[in-house]
């Protein structure tokens, strides 16, 4: 049976685009599934452009934002997971599947366009005290590598999406090397959805 590797990401991560790429070329699959959906592509390219020129009101000499609008620029870029993902397809002739559900993130991204992208909470978020963003990071990174194989205390209701994904990554399973990337959080239900194909869990952390 060919391999089946899942790897697990936090979202956002300033260095993820690299750590993929390489991890990628590391593993060659010929397909890779990445949690993203069409839906959520094409807006981050089209209106999540427009929004980030939101952000430059925000933006101190340096040319940095406060942290808590870092996070939110960041997610009106395209996901490193599809970035790399695509770089890599694109060299090495591989599949690429965004595995994501479009209603959803219209779902969500509408939510984002509502409330999130409004100049009163925008300027509520400039003001709001946080840590950098890559200690952020570094703090949910703590979280994974300790409940990745066991499951999240906080990952409840991540059945569904589960579902749906293990159902794409089947059609390519078993027959060619696969590697599917996602949140880290979906690795456990994941796992377990897919044990027919023994799966092998990756984290995308130096440390993991």
């Amino acid at each position: 049976m060919e391999p089946l590797i899942l790897v697990g990401t936090v979202h956002l991560d300033p260095y993820g685009y690299d750590l993929l790429l390489n991890l990628l070329f590391d593993l060659k699959p010929e397909t890779v599934c990445v949690d993203v959906s069409q839906y959520a592509l094409e807006f981050r390219k089209t209106v999540g452009r427009e929004y980030r020129s939101l952000l430059d009101n925000f933006r101190r000499q340096d040319g940095s934002l406060p942290p808590a609008l870092e996070a939110v620029d960041m997610q009106l870029q395209v996901p490193f997971e599809y970035r790399a993902a695509d770089d890599y397809a694109e060299r090495r002739g591989a599949r690429l599947v965004p595995a994501g559900d479009s209603a959803q993130s219209q779902r969500l991204l509408g939510h984002l366009s509502r409330e999130l992208m409004t100049t009163d909470n925008l300027v509520k978020l400039a003001s709001r005290e946080e840590p950098p963003l890559k200690e952020q990071v570094e703090k949910e990174w703590q979280r994974a590598r300790k409940y990745y194989r066991v499951g999240s205390p906080m990952s409840g209701g991540l059945e569904t999406t589960d579902r749906r994904l293990a159902r794409q990554i089947k059609e390519y399973a078993g027959r060619e090397p696969v590697a599917h990337v996602g949140g880290w959080e979906h690795l456990k239900g994941l796992s377990d959805l897919l044990s027919e194909f023994n799966p092998e869990l990756k984290l995308l952390s130096p440390l993991s």
